[in-house]
């Protein structure tokens, strides 16, 4: 599971650039995508957070990344680990978090439910332990992409590779494609995809299997993961892949490598997408 540690800055405007310089600062203590690096305020008016979501350390390796942190910006707050925020992190802040806009696509937890305005463009998406709330900008991105992709052409086929909590798989289905499945190699988060699958009662039935990595040929295929894996799959990915790839979690230090795992499997960058640092790469396979 992920373990998230966090640093409040305080209320005010002038905080976005101070969190922006500083994440810029901790970015050269990412390591192939970890930790994965974000500052955002979870209230429109709420305290800027620097956040720090550790996905492979174990707790000696997170100590000693925070600690080195710690050198490189001494004006930093202290990080917090509490153990709700280490074990259910996500389902506990949720509530706190705002309807989030990304082109079309609006997506606000189930505390927002009796404030939105019915309209296909919706997502309910409650997290819980699983990854997907589109507060993250690697998310956002997906959906903007998803979303051009689908005002090219029609949607047909599409996987979602580690979908978390099932919203871009949600995403397509809204968006017209006519199949749709997902998987992650998490149970937990396939669950939740499941539950929000459901809530937002999709077109057509959404299967989500647990399965790491791949697991079907389509037409369309998205994975919003991080540049590591994302390259250590590029064959796999690439195979299945009928003719379009959607690729986020990656920062823009980041690109060059993917891109290149990418092109020498035969695979052009069509669009990229710039959120915050993070980029979205929709790749095409070249028609013959």
């Amino acid at each position: 599971m992920v373990t998230r540690a966090f640093a409040t800055l305080g209320v005010g405007d002038q905080y976005e650039s101070i969190a922006e310089q500083m994440i810029a600062t901790l970015d050269v203590l990412v390591d192939d995508g970890e930790p994965i690096l974000s500052a955002y305020r979870p209230l429109q008016d709420g305290e800027w957070l620097i956040d720090v979501m550790f996905v492979d350390k174990d707790a000696d390796a997170r100590a000693r990344w925070l600690a080195e942190a710690r050198e490189l910006l001494p004006e930093l707050p202290d990080f917090e680990e509490d153990p709700v925020a280490e074990r259910d992190w996500v389902a506990e802040s949720q509530k706190a978090l705002h309807p989030i806009h990304a082109g079309r696509f609006v997506v606000f937890g189930s505390h927002d439910r009796d404030k939105m305005v019915p309209t296909q463009w919706r997502i309910e998406i409650d997290a819980g332990r699983a990854f997907g709330t589109a507060h993250h900008a690697s998310t956002r991105g997906c959906l903007i992409a998803l979303e051009k992709l689908a005002k090219r052409r029609p949607l047909t086929t599409v996987a979602d590779v580690g979908t978390g909590t099932g919203v871009l798989a949600i995403a397509a289905d809204r968006l017209g494609a006519r199949a749709v499945a997902a998987g992650d190699i998490d149970p937990v988060s396939v669950e939740v995809a499941r539950r929000n699958i459901a809530v937002n009662r999709t077109h057509r039935p959404i299967p989500v299997v647990v399965k790491a990595g791949p697991f079907a040929i389509a037409d369309t295929v998205i994975a919003n993961i991080l540049a590591r894996p994302l390259i250590a799959m590029a064959n796999d990915l690439a195979l299945a892949t009928g003719r379009t790839l959607v690729l986020s979690g990656l920062r823009t230090a980041h690109v060059r490598p993917v891109k290149a795992a990418y092109r020498a499997r035969g695979l052009v960058v069509a669009d990229q997408i710039i959120i915050e640092d993070w980029a979205t790469l929709t790749l095409e396979r070249p028609l013959r």
